[in-house]
């Protein structure tokens, strides 16, 4: 056998060594993702009338006044969407482009992004702190070099609403409304500001402690994201990470209350706040149950993410239909009163009768009712 036979089988054994190597990764990564399948559970929220929103006029973001609202019943993701269940996602649909990939950048706060990205890769925003990264998405939060291999347990962030939709609706959920979000979070507790109640708890939720935007103290444990399990369930629902960490879409549009709304662009109420924001609102939000945000449809960060939920309509109490003898019972109709004719729709006399004296003074003074005999 010449040397070129022998070439031949040494590139082809090699290719068959590079595809198993590459099928075993891939079938790794398959695994790794699904050990994390736990943090996908949902909820059954039996609904009802509840209030919504807080007693608080010095509020301008939509949520004074309180209003009475109700929800039907449905279900509630535990967790917020995690970077593993967005992994699974774009294995899923591999043709999808997230907003962020699309746009080439995202929003990242400075404090997180490294010295060499912000020379090369970020440029100033407007807002206070905020940096335009290239390249940063889901799976590069603080953009390029950054990694998600060992966060696969956090939040997933950098999705709009366009992809938060696309994503629930792919694993056949959808986006809560903004009433059934806070029905959720308030926990069966009306009135208050926190899914436990009204007296805040820094160990309850991811939030921000420190001069903004450089100094973040960590008193409760961490900086910047935390994983979704991190504080345990916040309410009696047993619902994790309702506040704090990432700002929540929800499918309801957000409105100025002082703008006429065929004047303003469309934007969705976001729920939650994030650790970017504050117990009193010194910097950023003030975090509470009833608080909300509006953005554009396309806009996204590094402190937004997404929760699904899904209809329960074999749960939804439909009006009782009558029994059948109670409908034979009731007239399908209501029956006209009899019309009285008028005097000169008559026959004066009737024809084909005697016109007697009693007859005569019932016609002529106009006494004639129905049915009456003359």
């Amino acid at each position: 056998m010449d040397s070129m036979a022998w070439t031949k089988i040494y590139c082809l054994i090699w290719l068959v060594y590079i595809f198993s190597c590459k099928k075993v990764h891939l079938q790794d990564i398959k695994d790794v993702i699904n050990s994390y399948d736990h943090f996908d559970i949902m909820k059954l929220m039996k609904g009802g009338k509840f209030i919504i929103g807080i007693n608080d006029p010095k509020s301008d973001t939509g949520e004074y006044p309180v209003r009475m609202t109700e929800v039907k019943p449905f279900y509630m993701d535990i967790y917020p969407v995690t970077v593993s269940q967005m992994w699974k996602f774009k294995h899923r649909k591999q043709k999808y482009k997230t907003t962020a990939e699309k746009k080439g950048f995202s929003w990242v706060l400075s404090k997180f992004v490294p010295d060499d990205i912000k020379l090369n890769w970020a440029s100033e925003s407007p807002e206070r702190g905020w940096l335009a990264v290239k390249g940063a998405m889901w799976s590069r939060p603080e953009g390029p070099g950054s990694s998600i291999r060992k966060r696969l347990d956090y939040p997933v962030v950098h999705v709009s609403y366009n992809d938060a939709k696309a994503l629930c609706e792919t694993i056949g959920k959808r986006l809560p409304t903004e009433d059934e979000w806070e029905f959720a979070a308030r926990g069966g507790l009306e009135g208050l500001q926190y899914p436990w109640g009204d007296k805040f708890k820094k160990m309850r939720m991811n939030t921000w402690q420190g001069q903004f935007p450089d100094e973040d103290q960590g008193n409760d444990q961490w900086v910047g994201l935390a994983p979704v399990y991190a504080y345990g369930p916040q309410n009696n629902f047993s619902m994790y990470n309702m506040l704090g960490n990432v700002w929540e879409w929800t499918s309801t549009k957000y409105y100025d209350r002082v703008v006429d709304r065929s004047l303003q662009e469309l934007r969705y109420v976001l729920k939650g706040g994030s650790y970017l924001d504050t117990r009193d609102g010194s910097y950023n939000y003030v975090v509470r149950t009833s608080n909300r945000m509006g953005q554009a449809p396309d806009y996204t960060a590094h402190n937004v993410g997404v929760r699904c939920a899904a209809s329960a309509p074999h749960l939804v109490k439909r009006p009782r239909q009558p029994r059948e003898e109670e409908a034979q019972k009731k007239p399908l109709s209501t029956p006209r009163p009899p019309r009285l004719h008028k005097l000169s729709e008559m026959a004066f006399p009737p024809t084909g009768t005697k016109e007697t004296e009693t007859q005569k003074s019932k016609w002529k003074s106009g006494r004639r009712w129905h049915g009456e005999e003359l």
